[in-house]
């Protein structure tokens, strides 16, 4: 990672010399080590988080309103792995074994989403126009892809795909009519209002989220041994992996620019969207992070020991930073 790092210590340096401040460093949000893994969090405001997880048999929320408390949801879950809403009474949360959450603003309502694969993401252009995806990856599971209409979910229909992929892991849309899906493999599905079709982005490596600010600016991340990054400009994709980086399994950007990457061995960091240079934000914490999401001018990372914990203790870990103005 030196080289990498080198450059990026470079760039800090130019920063401050011209008088721009070096992003402010990443520090424990709370002590989230019993609370079991933390897959995702999502906000409406700064002093509106949620964050969700747990272990494999039982899931568990978090809400953050000035202090991390846990949530009730009146109904017992396995594991959470996605959150995506439109406001504080209007949020839904999908998870292991088909599961799907929704809250009204006062209670949360386990819905019926037709599947038991693992749902691993969640996203919609509104309310009754939600689009979830999962599939486990293993050779017994099926990847999935499913609709909300404002009444029921359905299994979309999917196009034969050029390679055996048995997983999606993210969805993220610009519009209503520009959708796309990431997965296993690299694969990238893109929904045009109509009908689903695959892009080769040149990835084949596992792409295990996906980000963007609009059409032209899309930023999938993933890679297992090394991290990989696809970015499409509104005219191509290009492809390219980050060595020395680990897998990267989060993204998050709010101007397009700055990039905002988490992933495995405590890595977190930004990438220059045309350069690719990495800005290096490491926690002193050798745990995975699995995502991360900014909200009210701060970005809030969460994960656990995902590689190491797979039969439990599940542990988490939960850190944040501000945000600079030009980030």
């Amino acid at each position: 990672m030196h080289r990498l790092l080198s450059i990026a210590s470079l760039s800090i340096a130019a920063a401050l010399l011209s008088g721009c401040p070096e992003p402010a460093g990443f520090e424990p949000a709370f002590d989230a080590t019993e609370v079991g893994w933390l897959m995702n969090t999502w906000g409406f405001d700064r002093d509106g988080l949620l964050a969700v997880g747990g272990g494999p048999a039982a899931g568990v929320m978090l809400r953050y309103d000035g202090e991390w408390t846990r949530e009730d949801l009146g109904v017992d879950v396995p594991l959470l792995n996605w959150i995506h809403g439109f406001g504080a009474s209007d949020v839904t949360v999908v998870g292991n074994s088909g599961t799907v959450l929704h809250f009204d603003g006062t209670a949360w309502i386990q819905g019926d989403s037709g599947t038991t694969e693992n749902l691993w993401g969640v996203w919609g252009a509104t309310p009754d126009d939600l689009w979830a995806v999962g599939g486990s990856g293993f050779p017994d599971a099926t990847a999935i892809v499913i609709h909300y209409d404002g009444t029921a979910w359905t299994t979309s229909e999917l196009p034969v795909l050029e390679r055996d992929v048995h997983g999606f892991f993210k969805v993220w849309g610009a519009a209503a009519d520009d959708v796309y899906v990431v997965g296993q493999r690299g694969v990238v599905l893109h929904w045009d209002g109509a009908a689903w079709t695959e892009l080769l982005v040149g990835a084949n490596d596992d792409l295990v989220s996906i980000w963007g600010t609009a059409p032209d600016r899309i930023v999938a991340v993933g890679g297992r041994g090394n991290g990989i990054v696809a970015r499409w400009d509104g005219t191509e994709w290009t492809s390219q992996f980050l060595t020395p980086l680990p897998g990267l399994n989060g993204v998050w950007t709010r101007d397009g620019q700055t990039i905002h990457v988490a992933g495995v061995r405590g890595t977190l960091g930004t990438l220059d969207f045309d350069t690719l240079e990495f800005t290096d934000m490491t926690a002193n914490d050798l745990r995975d992070f699995h995502s991360l999401f900014g909200v009210g001018g701060r970005v809030t990372a969460v994960g656990g020991n995902l590689a190491t914990g797979l039969a439990g203790p599940y542990r988490g870990i939960a850190y944040w930073r501000e945000l600079s103005a030009d980030e």
